[in-house]
């Protein structure tokens, strides 16, 4: 069993909510999750899911018209002398506050989905490093030059120093990528974030990000949240998954169950529809039918029911499935594994009879 030590993030029931002039979109409706010190999770699912938008809450960045509308995220934060930890409910921090500036680019960093906007074309690679290392690093100018450089390094970028002289401009993908995720590992982060940070590269050097990433967590020993919708590099990478749809975590497992013996049926139907090297010649790629709905209108009891090939009348479409943990500790949220009769039954206690004439 985890003891509570071990835990660094733990997100309950997060809301967050964006209000635009055609509606409230409520990105996020309940998403729970738990991270523990030294474990890379993978968040995955269609795009529109929120994930993006869960890492955003976790910096504690969501901008107007967005806002967090309730829950919690707790961080364990390491006491400066090492030995005990203090939780921080980073929902309650000023989001321009000194306390969550010091947490933010210092003890969670994150890697952004794409490197050509994230680095501001204007100043080189150098000047962006020195930034986040001068900040939070009671260092000379000499001495952070020196810092971003061995970071540099140890992304294996050739020549850091001509590097860190550098404009984005005058990098490839791949070598701006590395940058990014130099960036965040200037201060040393207990946390590492990474969006997506593989999607605009291609193959050969997405394979040698992934790599990477993995040498520095093996070295560092820091957590990782892994956002991604490539099942692929989600076994590569993951020790746990977790699955959102619609602004909640669907299910959630070590990866190996997630690959093997996973429940929800979104769960299922995202792994069928992976291509597989032994399919015959014609046959066609299994889709999920339908599309994501708009969040601005969430439909009535289960959000896959819509899309379900094992959607039950009058039970998918009007209850609203709550977590499950089964017996092998996986969580599903699922009307399949249980919680419909006792929501029927409440729901008969709660209907009016008709008055016999």
């Amino acid at each position: 069993m985890t003891k509570h030590n071990d835990i660094i993030l733990q997100v309950t029931d997060l809301h967050a909510h964006f209000f635009t002039e055609s509606g409230v979109i409520r990105a996020l409706s309940g998403v729970d999750f738990t991270l523990r010190r030294g474990e890379v999770l993978g968040i995955v699912g269609e795009s529109g899911c929120g994930k993006s938008v869960t890492a955003q809450c976790i910096m504690n960045m969501v901008t107007k018209p967005g806002k967090i509308m309730g829950g919690e995220i707790v961080y364990q934060r390491r006491a400066k002398g090492g030995g005990m930890t203090e939780a921080v409910n980073i929902t309650k921090l000023n989001p321009r506050g000194r306390e969550m500036r010091t947490i933010r680019g210092n003890e969670i960093a994150m890697i952004f989905q794409e490197p050509m906007t994230s680095l501001d074309p204007l100043y080189t690679v150098g000047n962006q490093l020195l930034e986040a290392i001068l900040l939070h690093q009671n260092v000379t100018k000499a001495e952070a030059r020196e810092v971003g450089e061995d970071a540099l390094a140890r992304v294996h970028l050739p020549e850091p120093g001509r590097i860190f002289d550098s404009y984005p401009h005058q990098l490839s993908g791949g070598q701006r990528q590395r940058v990014m995720i130099a960036i965040a590992l200037s201060c040393n982060p207990s946390l590492l974030i990474a969006d997506e940070p593989t999607t605009a590269l291609d193959v050969t050097t997405q394979a040698q990000i992934l790599d990477l990433m993995q040498e520095l967590q093996e070295a560092t020993g820091m957590s990782i949240i892994f956002i991604t919708h490539d099942l692929g590099v989600v076994a590569e990478m993951c020790d746990e998954v977790a699955v959102m749809y619609l602004g909640k975590v669907v299910e959630k497992t070590d990866v190996d169950t997630a690959f093997y013996s996973p429940k929800h049926p979104y769960t299922r139907a995202l792994l069928r529809s992976i291509p597989r090297l032994e399919s015959t010649e014609h046959q066609r790629l299994a889709v999920i039918r339908g599309n994501v709905p708009d969040p601005s209108v969430v439909p009535m009891g289960c959000p896959f029911h819509p899309r379900c090939p094992e959607y039950m009348p009058d039970l998918c479409n009007v209850i609203t499935p709550s977590m499950i943990t089964l017996d092998n500790g996986q969580d599903v949220r699922c009307l399949l594994y249980g919680g419909a009769e006792q929501a029927m039954e409440k729901r008969a206690s709660t209907t009016l009879t008709p008055i016999p004439a």
